[in-house]
This record gives C-alpha cells, structure tokens and sequence, in this order.
C-alpha cells in the first residue's frame, strides 16, 4: 500500500467512528425525548411554580394552558390523594386544594 491508500484508509476509519457515535447519540438522545411526563409529574410542577396551593381546578386549567394536557378530574384528585395519605410530595390544605410538602422545597 501507498501512502495515499494508507491515508484514505485512515480517514475512512476516521469517518466511520464517527458515524458510529453520531448514531448512538442520537439514539440517547431519541430516548430522553420519548419519556413522557406523567400526570402526577405535570401537578407537582404546576404546584411547584406557583408556590401556593391551587384547587384541583386550577391544577387542570394551568396543566392545559402550560402543557397542553387534559388532565381528568377524578383521576388527578386520586393520584395526589393517594401521595398525600402516604405523607410524600403532596399535602391537603383544604378540600380538592393541594401544595408540595414543605420539606421537599427546603435547599
């Protein structure tokens, strides 16, 4: 071999690693993108942003305008009720009212 083949074959090695870590990372990245976020996961940023408690109403109506989801009534109240009984992420200040549990916003 000539140095000339000898440096095509060398960039085409080149080349081909390089396709072969474009590829992966696009599948990482593919990956990430297809995690949806749950409904649970949609209340706590909404309760989490607004730093107060809202009424499960509002919840719902900031879940549609902010993420474009319709969040279902019954389903939603359920899920964070269930958060709540365990005494995780969610707290009841009054009926169908929620916050984050205070612990977790501390630093």
């Amino acid at each position: 071999m000539d140095q000339i083949d000898l440096f095509l074959l060398y960039n085409k090695e080149v080349a081909e690693a390089k396709l072969k870590i474009i590829e992966r990372l696009q599948k990482q990245s593919n990956a990430k993108s297809d995690k949806r976020t749950s409904n649970i996961d949609i209340a706590h940023h909404i309760l989490k942003s607004a730093g107060k408690p809202l009424h499960v109403s509002k919840i719902i109506e900031l879940a549609k305008q902010d993420y474009n989801v319709q969040l279902d009534r019954d389903s939603i109240v359920s899920a964070i009720l269930k958060k709540v009984n365990v005494g995780q992420t969610f707290i009841r200040t009054a009926p169908n009212t929620f916050a984050i549990v205070q612990a977790e916003e501390a630093p």
